[in-house]
């Protein structure tokens, strides 16, 4: 009897897990609302009128979608470090937040194929007091503090490679909060990927601060270090992620993706072409 019960729930359960493999791609077949996990941060993704996405990944994202028949977007906001908790807790759908693909994130989220390249850059003081143009410059003198994204471990790597060593480095939940640590003297160096600075900095529209120019990019392994970002699904998901991906790459080939990003700022080397694979992102 116990044995015929316990069959039984295990059954049930694998029966669950299939139809929850298939839900997203029935949902978005159907039209129904995707839900967006998301930590503001242009020009990749923001909150603007009326609660409506603005940036590059939500309108990829509307653009891939529509190849399903049309979805509508529903912002779920949430701080970086708790995005890929929240997906997997089924807070949201999909993270549209320039998260970058790497091995580890590889075995806990379904990424989509890569969506754009980044380089480097950084928020400093007006004047730039410290003389800080690159990772080695941060990394010959220990009392310079870096702060960066709570969970944005890929970008703080690129300086650990560079020499920068770990009790210089700052995590802050949100941009609001690192402006105002490199203000306040807290940090001296706000890290963040160049298309971001760049644009929050426009937004911000703050003569207590600037960018660092130029910026050298850290070397690893012989080549300049780039974050390679895309959306990330549950695994579970996966046969939506195999459906998507398919019209993402008819898009990244078009060269539409590239004509998307271009009205906020990425220039056609930022998009890839559809030759970066993702499978050789989470090999390492």
């Amino acid at each position: 009897m116990l044995r015929s019960m316990l069959l039984g729930v295990s059954l049930m359960l694998s029966a669950a897990s299939v139809v929850h493999a298939e839900g997203l791609l029935d949902s978005v077949k159907a039209g129904k609302t995707v839900r967006v996990g998301f930590a503001e941060q242009e020009p990749f993704i923001v909150s603007g009128p009326n609660e409506q996405l603005i940036g590059y990944e939500a309108d990829l994202l509307r653009a891939v979608l529509a190849k399903f028949g049309k979805s509508e977007l529903k912002g779920v906001p949430t701080q970086f470090g708790a995005l890929i908790p929240g997906l997997q807790a089924n807070r949201f759908d999909v993270i549209a937040s320039d998260l970058y693909i790497r091995p580890d994130r590889c075995k806990l989220v379904a990424f989509a194929e890569p969506t754009h390249i980044v380089n480097d850059g950084i928020v400093v003081r007006a004047g730039n007091p410290k003389g800080i143009h690159s990772y080695t410059d941060i990394a010959k003198d220990p009392t310079l503090k870096v702060g960066y994204l709570t969970g944005g471990g890929p970008i703080a790597d690129h300086a650990l490679a560079a020499g920068v060593k770990p009790e210089q480095l700052v995590t802050l939940p949100d941009v609001a909060s690192l402006f105002a640590a490199v203000k306040t003297g807290r940090i001296d160096v706000f890290l963040n990927t160049a298309v971001t600075v760049a644009a929050t900095l426009k937004t911000a529209n703050d003569p207590a601060l600037e960018r660092a120019l130029p910026f050298a990019q850290a070397v690893i392994d012989g080549k300049p270090a780039v974050g390679v970002g895309s959306f990330a699904f549950r695994r579970e998901d996966q046969a939506f992620v195999d459906a998507f991906n398919k019209h993402l790459i008819e898009i990244l080939r078009s060269g539409e993706a590239a004509r998307i990003g271009e009205p906020y700022g990425f220039s056609a080397e930022d998009i890839p072409n559809g030759d970066l694979k993702l499978s050789s992102l989470c090999a390492g």
